[in-house]
């Protein structure tokens, strides 16, 4: 398959999908380990294109109905970002009075909505093949100001000279579209998308369940779901995701209770040894064999998963020393591994090492089992499955 690529990325555009991880402030999202290497491979993997930030699916659809359409009216003209800013927010608007309350993005901020739909949908239209052409959105932008304006074809239609950035098979929107809009996806819309998943995610658990015709009652991991269907090779996958998950689990809760104890807060002392408790039954009847840790290593090589050596090591001492997990608070050597890890992560702002770092903490800090963006994932594909939007 042809694509067009550009060489220039923006650095912005990066930042500003970090800040709106933080913004969300979402437990799982913060990395106070530095585990987010791992966790992402795990994710790319198994979901591939999806983000902890997404919303609903027809977003997926929404955002280049918005960008080919004013491809289409203002070729050859600058200012191109600024109008898809205004139909975004125009977009809120639609939805809020449809009545969509359920996954609108900036359903609050509205008008001062700073990260628009696109932004955070932009990497995973390209993983689906929905963007065809590689490059931020000031780059669309940049080429749609270049091109040579626009023409008209021959039944009189006015046309953008651009070479449009988006899939030709993208459907075209609902005609009162987007004066009224709905996140419930029409049956083509749907058929559309799983065919995206279908050719550019072959192999994967989203292909997989992508597939599926009726919908399940949700879960909180995607262990959690029934899966017959799946390979060995997607089975394998999924299995060492969730044995990391859940052993390095223990390692942020423990590090939450340091923090607790260390502000002295014996309502925060006392939740967190709630859940490491629990955490400590179930990592003393987990087995382990069927996943083993070197296993994990050959795997993430496999997906191409990029992390330090440091990383490997913290997490091979965690997995090594956590063989009694009942001992997971009175053993000083995982307080003091936990602690040093921070450290070499977070440098100055380590929370347990500096008091002034220390008071940033609100109670929480990446204290969420691992995931894998199973949250969004899981919604969207509900999206995809349960049909029959306008």
């Amino acid at each position: 398959m042809s694509s067009l690529t550009w060489l220039d990325f923006s650095d912005a555009e990066r930042k500003r999908a970090l800040a709106i991880v933080e913004l969300l402030g979402r437990s799982e999202t913060r990395d106070e380990l530095g585990l987010g290497a791992i966790r992402d491979a795990f994710a790319e993997a198994m979901f591939p294109g999806m983000s902890t930030v997404q919303r609903r699916a027809r977003y997926f659809l929404f955002v280049p109905w918005t960008f080919r359409d004013i491809e289409r009216r203002f070729s050859g003209r600058t200012g191109a970002l600024e109008r898809a800013r205004r139909q975004e927010l125009l977009l809120i608007e639609a939805l809020l009075g449809a009545g969509e309350s359920d996954g609108v993005i900036g359903g609050r901020a509205r008008k001062d909505l700073r990260q628009v739909s696109s932004m955070i949908y932009w990497s995973g239209l390209e993983r689906w093949g929905i963007r065809r052409v590689s490059g931020s959105r000031e780059q669309w932008s940049r080429s749609l100001a270049r091109s040579r304006g626009a023409a008209v074809d021959d039944d009189g239609q006015l046309v953008s000279t651009l070479g449009s950035w988006w899939h030709s098979g993208l459907p075209e929107p609902p005609d009162d579209w987007p004066g009224t809009a709905s996140l419930k996806l029409r049956e083509d819309d749907a058929e559309y998308l799983r065919e995206r998943i279908r050719e550019r995610c072959a192999g994967s658990l989203l292909a997989t369940l992508a597939e599926r015709r009726e919908p399940w009652t949700e879960v909180a991991f995607a262990w959690q779901l029934e899966m017959p269907d799946l390979s060995d090779a997607q089975r394998r996958l999924r299995d060492h995701a969730q044995r990391f998950s859940e052993t390095m689990h223990g390692a942020a809760l423990l590090y939450n209770h340091e923090l607790a104890r260390a502000h002295e807060n014996d309502e925060r002392i006392e939740h967190y040894r709630v859940l490491l408790d629990g955490w400590v039954q179930r990592e003393s009847i987990a087995d382990r064999s069927a996943t083993p840790l070197p296993d994990t290593w050959v795997l993430l090589g496999d997906i191409g998963a990029r992390y330090s050596s440091r990383t490997r090591e913290f997490v091979e001492e965690w997995f090594s020393l956590t063989t009694d997990p009942s001992a997971v608070v009175s053993d000083g050597r995982l307080v003091a591994r936990v602690r040093a890890r921070e450290l070499d992560v977070k440098k100055g702002q380590a929370r347990l090492s500096f008091d002034a770092a220390r008071e940033t903490w609100r109670g929480a800090a990446g204290a969420g089992q691992l995931e894998y963006r199973w949250a969004s994932t899981q919604r969207q594909l509900l999206d995809i499955i349960d049909v029959g939007g306008a």
